[in-house]
């Protein structure tokens, strides 16, 4: 299951280059991707460093600026003595090259796909040709947190070990594959040994019950916070959270941030998505919108909530340099877009992963690449019926047994769904919209309470009071802390509205 980070093609020479830079103590810089891959990347090998020398020092740039080494090089110090990307820059040539003719060593740990050889730097990544490492599903965290364990064997230390609870929450940030045994394990270890203090702090103030733990919990919590932070240009919020892995005076101040930056990023992304719904032609088999309001942060955001409204892929666009547009794409699980999109004549570049990624194309080119998708996937159809798990009765719902569903379902993800279930004989007593951008609905139904996220006016008002209703969803456990007139913990059972109807 577990994987020896041995097995990495050029771990070795990789790591000795690292010692050797400690002991002669030249400087360090280390390069870290602008998501929260990247920065949990970036900070493992930095903090870890810091036990060996202070001669180190961590880099970023914002999202708006772009992905790659490309964006730091001139940042770089003429006395730098090794220079350190992780979680990009394997296709980087010309940027080591140059870093190289000054005479500054390069490394790179990375997980995307390698599509050239890269003679200026030492490549670790497990997609590159001759690598034995079996986990070709892994991160950039993963992945630095292996480098980290080796350094640990050639310094007879045992540093990376505090950071052991980072590269889960990486794999489920960056959505890679649960169907891996490696993933399951760490993610299985973030999500039981949780130890960071800033994210058990976040954890918290999203209402999150930290002895029980989801995949879910995550992903639609400090996942969004703190990636809400990057993509409106603020990293320096995140790591400042994320460097808090013992408890101190800031992280109040931080996780308080974050909230209101992650509600922005929410409103933004409902506004957004009621403004392109009418837009859509759905006779399109992937959905091709061009937005340049929203800025690079919040295209891929917005592609997948029109992706997941249309059940179908989704390219959000704006201004590129010169003529071109650049933007992100949002697949599907059935097919890698991104594979789709490199065979397509009308598109520059896309890259990225299998199902999220970078695209840009000519603007000239726009119409051409619509036709191309859709004879290219014209025997595609948009699947909108709804599978699930079980049902149950609405009285046979408890705590107890929502709780051994969650954990049954703890780890989730790519490859591995939450479970959904069909809970019948639901009685609908009122309903209100809540939240500050209004597009959360909350139905009482005696026992339970229903949850429909992101929705509209229009399903808001359709939705049936005084009705007897079958709910498909998921199960949740609501921990409230009521302070006035005296202090205890509500408890709300709750279905999570993926779709109903009403019985006559």
């Amino acid at each position: 299951m577990i994987h020896s980070p041995y097995l990495l093609k050029n771990i070795d020479e990789l790591v000795t280059r690292i010692i050797k830079a400690i002991k002669k103590n030249l400087k360090i810089i280390i390069f870290g991707d602008c998501d929260f891959d990247g920065a949990v990347s970036g900070i493992e090998l930095y903090k870890l460093l810091l036990n060996f020398t202070d001669n180190v020092e961590l880099k970023f740039v914002e999202r708006s600026t772009g992905h790659g080494s490309q964006h730091i090089i001139e940042e770089i110090p003429d006395d730098t003595g090794l220079y350190i990307a992780v979680d990009s820059s394997s296709n980087d040539v010309e940027e080591m090259k140059y870093l190289a003719s000054k005479g500054i060593e390069c490394l790179i740990i990375d997980h995307h796909t390698v599509t050239i050889n890269n003679p200026y730097a030492i490549l670790v990544n497990p997609q590159q040709e001759g690598c034995k490492y079996p986990n070709k599903n892994s991160c950039g965290g993963l992945l630095v947190y292996k480098v980290c364990q080796v350094i640990d064997d050639y310094m007879n230390t045992n540093f990376s070990e505090k950071y052991k609870d980072l590269p889960g929450l990486a794999l489920l940030a960056d959505m890679m594959s649960m169907m891996e045994p490696e993933n399951r394990y760490y993610v299985n270890y973030s999500l039981s040994q949780l130890s960071h203090a800033g994210l058990k702090f976040l954890f918290e103030g999203m209402n999150c019950d930290l002895a029980n733990l989801t995949s879910t919990d995550f992903l639609y919590g400090p996942s969004p916070a703190i990636t809400a932070a990057t993509r409106l240009d603020n990293i320096k919020l995140a790591i400042d959270l994320l460097m808090c892995d013992e408890l101190n005076d800031k992280i109040e101040l931080i996780v308080g941030e974050l909230l209101k930056a992650n509600e922005y990023r929410k409103q933004v992304q409902a506004e957004a998505l009621e403004r392109l719904k009418p837009t859509i032609n759905t006779e399109n088999k992937v959905i091709i919108v061009v937005d340049p309001t929203l800025g690079k942060g919040l295209n891929g955001l917005v592609g997948q909530e029109l992706s997941k409204y249309f059940n179908r892929p989704a390219i959000v666009l704006g201004y590129g340099e010169d003529d071109t547009y650049a933007g992100s794409y949002r697949g599907l699980e059935e097919f890698s877009m991104m594979d789709l999109l490199n065979e397509c004549d009308n598109v520059i570049f896309a890259a990225g992963h299998a199902g999220a990624g970078g695209i840009g194309l000519k603007r000239d080119d726009l119409s051409k690449l619509q036709d191309e998708l859709n004879f290219k996937l014209s025997d595609f159809e948009a699947d909108n019926s709804i599978e699930y798990d079980l049902e149950f009765d609405v009285n046979e719902i408890n705590e107890k047994t929502i709780l051994q569903i969650n954990d049954f379902y703890r780890i989730s993800g790519q490859g591995i769904k939450p479970g959904k279930f069909l809970i019948k004989n639901v009685f609908s007593e009122d309903k209100k919209l809540m939240g500050k951008t209004k597009n959360t609905i909350k139905v009482f139904c005696g026992p339970v309470a229903l949850m429909k996220f992101k929705a509209d006016e229009t399903y808001y008002n359709n939705f049936p009071i005084f009705a007897e209703l079958d709910v498909v969803g998921t199960l949740n456990m609501n921990y409230w802390k009521k302070f006035k007139p005296k202090f205890e913990i509500v408890k709300t059972m709750q279905v999570f509205i993926e779709d109903y109807k009403e019985n006559n």
